[in-house]
């Protein structure tokens, strides 16, 4: 009898093993978030800035759903100030690259005449890389002092930053190129005329490749921040109110500008 007894007992000793193995292959459980609702007054705290993000409510995830975020790295040790432009239409905020008007010289003669009618708003956006400040207006059709005004806009944001060196960075938007330029040479006369308001000591460009969509992925972040904060807003006031807000309506420029300052 004693070899069977030695036998059960390493039995034993396997489904012991198996049972702990076993215990620790288990998949975890999952607990599901609270189904709790926010309250009235919470949801009307909530409608005024839309700070956080909270999955409840409708607008942020109309405005700013969005999927995973890409991770990037940091490749330059002096500052980088990124611009772009953006259109809002009545179907929403949208880049130029996603308008129905080609670019080509035949599509920017439609493009200004849509603005010219208020159908479609050109807007600027500016973001600091390091900082993360951000910045948003909307250009008026000025015709030749439309490029001088967003030139205006840019430099005084480079100058309120108070970097001693900044490299500008744009994509290959030639009318965009065309406006960095611009700003650089206007900035650099500030620096040789020594104006006191003015501690920039080097300024530079940044060159994008052809084809890289990565290289101005700091402005992509402000400018997506932009589109789903404004659509946030945007939505909810028309939620609010129960009307459309068209886009030549004086409450849009300052809108857009609430949204870059939140």
């Amino acid at each position: 009898m004693a070899p069977l007894e030695e036998d059960d007992a390493e039995q034993e000793e396997e489904l012991e093993e198996i049972t702990l193995e076993d215990e620790e292959d288990v998949e975890p459980l999952r607990t599901a978030k609270d189904p709790k609702l926010p309250s009235a007054a919470d949801v009307e705290l909530h409608d005024r800035d839309h700070l956080p993000f909270r999955d409840w409510c409708k607008w942020c995830n109309l405005g700013r759903g969005r999927g995973t975020p890409h991770r990037h790295m940091r490749g330059s040790m002096v500052p980088i100030v990124g611009v772009d432009y953006l259109y809002i239409t009545s179907a929403g905020v949208k880049k130029r690259n996603e308008l129905e008007y080609d670019e080509s010289e035949e599509g920017e003669v439609q493009l200004k005449e849509a603005r010219d009618k208020g159908e479609i708003i050109k807007c600027l956006v500016i973001r600091c890389f390091e900082t993360k400040n951000l910045w948003a207006h909307c250009v008026p059709v000025k015709c030749a002092d439309e490029e001088d005004y967003a030139v205006g806009l840019v430099s005084a944001a480079v100058l309120w930053l108070g970097h001693l060196e900044v490299i500008l960075n744009g994509d290959n938007e030639p009318a965009l190129q065309a406006m960095v330029e611009r700003t650089l040479t206007m900035l650099r006369v500030k620096v040789r005329e020594g104006d006191p308001s003015v501690t920039l000591k080097k300024l530079s460009k940044d060159e994008p490749p052809k084809y890289d969509s990565q290289r101005d992925g700091g402005t992509e972040v402000g400018v997506r921040l932009v589109r789903g904060f404004f659509r946030t807003f945007n939505l909810c006031l028309e939620g609010q109110i129960g009307k459309f807000i068209p886009v030549q309506h004086p409450v849009i420029p300052w809108l857009l500008e609430h949204t870059a300052f939140l």
